[in-house]
């Protein structure tokens, strides 16, 4: 019989991660941001931003896909003003790991008009497994693993609305999905005054998705509202299957509560 992974101390090893996202959200917090007119051309600046949200159901980078329960997810990021490295983070509220994705992001061109980035990461997948060992029922937790890469251009129609062709190719090492590919155009909708300080945005796409031999169509949006001097706002997201062999939900949907913060610094 295969060897099953020992997850005994998984949660002690949850919680350190946890701590650690925690204690480097309050040590970047507690840098005095950096303002244009006091760095000079010597300095380099660099960002530490992330965006914490809980939700009701847990939907995937890849829209099609969801945890089936509520979830928290750390989507955090750290570099200069071309290279950052951007962890993702996700977990079931009952601390279980549900999928975490390295990634690391280069942007190739960033101007007001047109901007493309490309980024590659590793990744690994948690599935929950149930067997049998010497008469007694035994569930774990299994970690599959991902390579991925991305190409992501971006064109600026106007200062609300942006055009984001997207593509993500990804190979599994382990049991399961060998290749995917995932290729979306998106529409970014942002901005939107409902009042001085209260805002609306949304995000639809149509998008093409392959996996190994199977394929499918779909249409999902995003949906934000967000108050101008307050950190957290309220999103909610849906994903339409329109046609596909792949084996999903006709119709997922989520409502979430999402805390963005944003801090400049400079290496002394």
């Amino acid at each position: 019989m295969k060897r099953k992974p020992n997850f005994n101390q998984l949660p002690v090893i949850m919680k350190r991660i946890v701590l650690m996202i925690v204690f480097m959200f309050l040590l970047f917090n507690s840098v005095q941001p950096v303002h244009a007119q006091e760095t000079t051309s010597d300095e380099k600046e660099y960002h530490f931003s992330g965006i914490i949200t809980a939700t009701n159901n847990g939907i995937s980078v890849i829209p099609s896909f969801s945890l089936g329960k509520p979830a928290l997810m750390f989507e955090l990021s750290v570099g200069g003003e071309k290279l950052s490295f951007d962890p993702q983070l996700r977990f079931s509220m009952k601390g279980k790991p549900w999928s975490f994705v390295f990634w690391w992001r280069y942007h190739l061109v960033d101007n007001d008009k047109f901007g493309i980035r490309v980024g590659a990461h590793p990744a690994f997948m948690f599935v929950d497994l149930s067997y049998e060992k010497e008469g007694r029922a035994i569930e774990s937790i299994e970690a599959r693993r991902f390579l991925a890469g991305e190409i992501a251009p971006s064109f600026t129609i106007s200062d609300k609305i942006s055009f984001k062709p997207y593509l993500l190719m990804g190979h599994g090492f382990d049991e399961g999905v060998k290749n995917s590919l995932y290729f979306t155009l998106i529409t970014s909708i942002s901005d939107l005054g409902i009042t001085d300080k209260i805002r609306f945005g949304m995000v639809p796409q149509v998008f093409f998705l392959k996996m190994d031999e199977n394929h499918g169509y779909y249409f999902a949006s995003s949906f934000s509202l967000s108050h101008n001097d307050f950190p957290v706002s309220l999103s909610s997201m849906f994903n339409y299957k329109i046609n596909s062999q792949i084996a999903s939900k006709d119709f997922l949907w989520n409502i979430s509560l999402v805390y963005t913060f944003d801090n400049t610094f400079k290496r002394l």
